[in-house]
């Protein structure tokens, strides 16, 4: 650090301490009791700020020119000890937050300091006064530059002279003033070096503090983001099948030779098929094989996930909901969210789950699945899912996942026998039948027993064997059938009863169920009721219920007007009336039948239980609706409904689901009181604030759903929600006079958007029929079609298409129109659909992007035939000067790429950046596509307006295929040299710059490939030593080097030093061998880099303590003022970073560019880096670098929307934080001219120091403290 440096530093220190003191100023008079304790401070203060003056003008005269000092120093750490200090004063004297303004509130505000900590302060500032004041001198600026054990070491020496110097002049008689004065000083700059260690511990602890404060925030922001992904009770249960397991059960399976070469890494990737009937323990035996993989592989890069398909679930496990809750799984593996999936949270939180979010959301999974080595995939009942919704989905997931490059992804899935047809749907699957082992069995059953309360009065030891011995011997390989059986024998009362019992058990699950039931008959006429309508419920229910929703629901007559909570039966009433058929899961609280098989006995067979099931819950459902509570909920905070919601359980069920059930019932049957609800706009308000309760965004929800309510087509509009066609005729004829199709809600959607996108075709008929508008548009600028194409309503699509051509290239959201958005979504079906149709197949966008644009970027090749077939043209440009085979080149491609050319594409074609496709196949990395266009002649010496060649951009992307295949592919050595010798505008070579990305791996093939262009067969004597460093070879170097010890430091021929090499080679027994013989570890090479440049730019943490171990200078500059620091960013090592920092960093550095390395770190989306700079360092989120470019201005360009957002947040504090310093300092200004007369002595000062403020502003580097810079 020079002395420039520390001037600006000092600048801006007396500008704060000025700025205190006239805060302390404003208390004297109003201070009256303590006035004499405050004047003190206050006078400490301005003189201080006088030293602080004389100490800025000697550093920035001649005398202090060339010196400089190390962050370590006695003199650096005092001044960052005292602006901590005096920062800590003006925090105690700033107004509350809620006190009015500055000066009426003046003459109110409390001294905030005991006199003993005026005392204590004032003495600390004296010190500072002393310590600054020595150091004018060349003397005592050299002794305050050393560390603080060799200052104090000088200044006891100095104050020994000082005390003899004293001693003798009192001999001889003469005055001992000035020498007492010195030893004065002296004594207080050694009492105050220990200080500033104590100090830097309280600031260090403070930032800890602020970490852990941060850390709390980044938990809960990790919360928010997996939550949105997948709520946590997707997982319950998982939790739920764990505590239902029994000790030491399993093991056959984990120890089934099928299954060990399954998870051997060393084995064939092939899917493991679990296959057996219902009943045999498949789901118990999947949260085995979880809980086992994870145990396993628990300290590895290897992922284990899982997902259970439940018959019951079939409407929420939708392929979106398995991907998420994939993804969800995947992404809490780490400590962080990975950043893809934070970006992908940022940007569509808030946007439509279409199937392009669901493309979008596949490739973010993929990526997330590509950091993994090896990911096991757990699916349980697999033949649960709907066959023609969600199986299709399930193998597209898993198909997207098994795309991940670098990792290798292994599926195992439970299935019932009659779901075998999916066999050649799995990859190279192996099957294993699942049966109950009988060893698992006796184990289950045992537990099962002895956790009875009753078990030791209802049978002893033999009988206990007996018991055991019979349930496993009549089990047929199933689970569930003895799981019943041990119930109802655990329901006797005595022991005769439980041997009568075992002589009559049920032969298979049907048989146990018809049993169950009829104990359930047998039970009194209240229990047996309640049983029943229990089982109706939750067999007919739309998705599973909790606890509460269940009791609210039970609770309910049909004649009440309000809920009576003291009819709520009892969990243990809900539970034991139904003699076993029912579970309670306590982790989720949700009661569940016991087992799919009993739901699907319960809706298929024939057993005359439930009569109109539907209508009665439709019924229950909109008598909960009308109750006279409901309508009195408060609506207008989020918080206070959802505490209404948890008070009435059931409205959220009621609201969202009774439409579903109703349309299973004859429309006469429920017209009467789904009229009465449909017609009351309270009740419709209160549906609408039910569905969008968990809405992110609710901005002007009161105004917009208030009006549809009270529209008079709100009742229309939820009849056309949930398709009920008949009860639409009805209201339609009702309200004929007065009729209102286009009754718009919250997202500005009419009833025949929501009959679009739910694909109701009758109830869209009746609405088109009556008036209905196919161009009407909702608040996201979506037709009717529009939204069908959206939810891949094709039957719906069809209908509309049938009312008018006008829709169908109809501008849509960000200018789509409805064959944008089907080819975006890889619809073929629909895409065909609407061409046939007659869509505008040149359509574009607002961007000018065609919809052959869209297929080329996500590389959908049967739709861009289809597309090209129709008349799209392969040459069309967007805005940019992009055309589709600009698209295809970058997302890699290959097959996509050849169409375009084979049909026309022009590989010669430039956009605007001059970026031929080769350009952009070169700069991702894409080695086929690079070979592809090099075979078709085109030009590898292309310069873009920054004069990189393709080679220039292959060597960005790392890519070394795509490097040797530039290099390799033509023998014209002519062409290859051209390539290797060609300079950006920055007069670099795509060798040159391999070293500034770091890519040196790339950088010695390059260089190889150079030495062989110019003839060159061995390494030049300057590059013999580097070749036995990248060799690895300890002997060969030590060998030159006794030879040539000269060459220790001398550079190669890339201008770099041997330990230089070594460092890029991390053979860090070379460097260990390098630095004993003398290296140094300072010695600049190739730009200007130093070792721990390169250590840093590596990311690698050993490395760089190693250099800093032998003394490496933290604050060192390449030719570009890059610091370690930079690198460190670059690299995207936090560890790396906060190493770097913790050796004395300036994170506010900046480079030639004026970017700081958080400008560094948020455009490389290093979110964890970003964070510790802003909370850790408190880095300045406003500065700009020399474009006037903030680093959320480097994420927003980059694309990395997370770390924008946090940015944005974090620049909106510092915005506010500043502008309650200017006004406190303006305050304090206006104050202080007010009282000029009283105070001289501060206007003086102030005009003394009039030039500070202006200096303090020009220097860019200085931090904002809570008084300003």
């Amino acid at each position: 650090m020079d002395g420039v440096s520390v001037a600006s530093s000092v600048a801006g220190l007396v500008t704060l301490t000025l700025q205190v003191g006239g805060a302390v100023a404003t208390y004297v008079t109003a201070i009256k009791e303590r006035s004499k304790n405050v004047k003190e401070l206050q006078d400490e203060l301005l003189l201080l700020g006088e030293v602080l003056s004389n100490l800025r003008d000697f550093l920035n005269s001649e005398k202090a020119a060339g010196r400089s000092f190390d962050s370590y120093s006695v003199l650096s750490k005092a001044i960052r000890d005292c602006r901590q200090r005096i920062e800590r004063i003006g925090d105690r004297l700033k107004p509350p937050p809620d006190g009015g303004r500055f000066l009426r509130a003046i003459d109110h505000l409390r001294w905030p300091f005991e006199q003993r900590e005026v005392m204590h302060m004032v003495d600390n500032l004296k010190r500072y006064s002393q310590t600054f004041q020595f150091a004018f001198t060349i003397e005592g600026f050299n002794l305050l530059s050393k560390s603080s054990e060799d200052a104090t070491k000088g200044l006891q020496e100095m104050l020994q002279v000082s005390k003899k110097i004293s001693e003798l002049s009192a001999q001889m008689g003469l005055s001992t003033e000035e020498s007492s004065k010195r030893a004065a000083q002296l004594e207080h700059i050694i009492a105050l070096v220990p200080m500033l260690t104590q100090t830097a511990a309280d600031v260090n602890e403070i930032s800890q503090a602020a970490r852990l404060a941060e850390l709390r925030e980044q938990e809960r922001r990790t919360t928010d983001i997996l939550d949105w992904l997948a709520p946590v009770s997707s997982l319950h249960k998982h939790r739920d099948l764990q505590v239902r397991r029994a000790k030491g059960t399993g093991r056959w399976f984990l120890e089934h030779r099928d299954f060990l070469d399954w998870i051997d890494d060393r084995s064939t990737s092939h899917d493991l098929l679990c296959i057996g009937g219902p009943g045999a323990g498949k789901s118990i035996l999947s949260s085995h094989i979880v809980d086992f993989l994870r145990t396993r592989f628990k300290d590895q890069d290897v992922a284990v996930a899982y997902y259970y398909y439940d018959y019951s679930e079939q409407l929420s496990q939708h392929p979106s909901a398995f991907a998420r809750s994939l993804l969800r799984q995947l992404s809490s593996h780490g400590e962080n969210v990975p950043s893809a999936v934070a970006e992908f949270y940022q940007q569509t939180r808030n946007a439509v789950k279409d199937q392009t979010w669901f493309h979008d959301l596949l490739a973010v999974t993929r990526r997330v699945v590509a950091t993994f080595t090896r990911c096991f995939i757990i699916i349980d009942a697999l033949d649960e899912a709907d066959s023609q919704s969600q199986r299709s989905g399930f193998f597209e997931v898993i198909g997207a996942v098994r795309s991940s490059s670098g990792s290798t992804v292994k599926l195992l899935a439970t299935t019932r026998p009659h779901a075998f047809n999916l066999l050649d749907k799995f990859d190279d699957p192996v099957t294993i039948e699942i049966v109950a082992d009988a060893g698992d069995l006796r184990r289950y059953l045992a537990q099962t027993i002895d956790e009875h309360p009753d078990s030791e009065d209802l049978m002893d030891n033999e009988l206990r064997t007996q018991v055991l011995d019979t349930l496993t011997k009549t089990a047929h390989g199933l689970f569930l059938l003895p799981a019943l059986q041990v119930k109802t024998i655990l329901d006797q009362i005595t022991k005769a009863d439980v041997r009568r019992t075992l002589l009559h058990l049920s032969t298979d699950l049907t048989h146990a169920f018809q049993s169950t039931i009829q104990r359930i008959s047998n039970l009194s006429v209240a229990r047996r009721d309640l049983a029943f309508r229990i089982l109706m419920w939750l067999s007919h229910a739309r998705r599973p219920l909790t606890l509460l929703e269940l009791q609210h629901a039970m609770a309910l007559r049909l004649e009440d007007t309000d809920l009576d909570r003291d009819n709520f039966p009892s969990v243990r009433t809900l539970v034991d009336c139904c003699c076993g058929l029912v579970e309670v899961d306590h982790e989720s609280s949700l009661i569940r039948l016991v087992h799919h098989s009993l739901e699907e006995y319960l809706r298929n067979h024939d057993h005359g239980l439930f009569q109109d099931a539907d209508l009665v819950i439709t019924r229950t459902c909109i008598k909960y609706l009308m109750l006279d509570s409901i309508k009195d909920l408060p609506y207008k905070k989020r918080e206070d409904f959802a505490k209404a919601l948890d008070d009435f359980a059931f409205l959220e069920y009621a609201a969202l689901e009774w439409g579903h059930h109703a349309y299973q019932v004859p429309v006469e049957k429920i017209k009467d009181i789904t009229l009465s609800l449909l017609s009351d706009s309270l009740r419709m308000f209160t549906m609408a604030r039910v569905r969008d309760f968990r809405a992110n965004d609710l901005r002007n929800w009161k105004e917009k759903t208030w009006a549809w309510a009270y529209s008079g087509g709100a009742g229309i509009s939820i009849a056309a929600q949930f398709g009920l066609s008949e009860l639409l005729k009805v209201l339609i004829a009702q309200n004929r006079s007065d009729l209102c199709l286009n009754a718009r809600g919250a997202y500005g959607n009419t009833a025949l958007h929501e009959a679009a996108l739910s694909g109701h075709e009758e109830a869209a008929q009746v609405l088109l029929q009556h008036g209905g508008s196919v161009l009407d548009v909702n608040h996201g600028q979506s037709t009717p079609l529009y939204l069908a194409v959206s939810y891949r309503q094709l039957s719906m699509v069809r209908l509309l298409l049938q009312y008018g051509r006008e829709q169908l290239d109809y501008p849509g959201p960000k200018g789509f129109t409805p064959l944008h958005k089907a080819v975006e979504q890889g619809d073929e079906e629909m895409v065909t659909t609407l061409l046939q149709a007659g869509a505008l197949v040149a359509a574009t966008n607002s961007q000018g992007t065609t919809p052959l644009h869209i297929a080329a970027l996500r590389g959908y090749l049967p739709i861009a035939k289809l597309l090209v077939l129709s008349g799209a043209l392969v040459h069309v440009k967007d805005r940019e000067g992009l055309c589709p085979l600009d698209s295809a080149a970058t997302g890699g491609f290959t097959d996509m790429v050849a169409y375009f050319v084979e049909n026309g594409g022009n590989i010669f074609h430039r956009g605007r950046e001059l970026w031929t496709p080769l350009h952009r196949a070169a700069r991702r990395g894409h080695t086929e596509i690079v070979r592809f266009f090099l075979e078709r002649g085109a030009n590898a010496l292309a310069f873009d307006f920054k004069h990189n060649t393709p080679l220039h951009l292959a060597v960005r992307s790392g890519s070394m295929g795509a490097v040797k295949t530039l290099v390799e592919y033509s023998s014209d050595s002519e062409l290859k040299r051209a390539q290797l010798f060609s300079r950006d505008k920055k007069g670099s070579t795509p060798r040159e710059v391999a070293f500034f990305t770091a890519h040196y791996d790339i950088h010695k093939y390059l260089r190889a490939a150079e030495r062989e262009a110019q003839g060159m067969t061995e390494p030049s004597s300057s590059n013999i030593l580097t070749t036995a460093i990248e060799r690895g070879d300890l002997q060969a170097v030590q060998a030159l080097l006794a030879k040539d010890p000269d060459s220790i430091n001398s550079l190669d021929e890339d201008g770099q030093p041997p330990l230089h090499v070594a460092v890029q080679e991390n053979q860090k027994s070379i460097i260990e061998y390098l630095l004993s013989r003398g290296a140094s570890i300072e010695t600049v090479g190739y730009h200007g880099w130093r070792a721990l440049h390169i250590a840093a730019s590596l990311g690698d943490v050993d490395l760089v303590e190693l250099c800093l171990s032998h003394g490496a200078k933290i604050d060192t500059r390449t030719h570009t003022n890059q610091t370690p620091l930079h690198k460190a960013a670059s690299s995207r090592s936090v560890a790396v970073v906060r190493r770097i920092l913790s050796a004395g960093a300036n994170p506010e550095a900046k480079n030639d560019h004026g970017m700081t390395a958080l400008h560094i770190a948020a455009s490389q989306n290093d979110i964890d880096i970003v964070r510790m700079l802003v909370v850790e360092c408190g880095v300045d989120v406003l500065a700009g670098d020399r474009l006037k470019l903030t680093a959320a201005m480097w994420a927003e360009r980059s694309g990395h929307l997370d770390v924008w957002a946090y940015l944005r947040g974090e620049e909106g504090k510092a915005t506010a934080r500043k502008r309650s310093v200017v006004a406190l300092q303006e305050e304090a200004d206006e104050e202080l001219r007010s009282r000029s007369a009283e105070y001289p002595s501060i206007k003086e000062l102030v005009d003394a120091l009039g030039d500070v403020q202006v200096e303090v502003d020009a220097d860019e580097n200085e931090p904002l403290g809570p008084y300003g810079r």
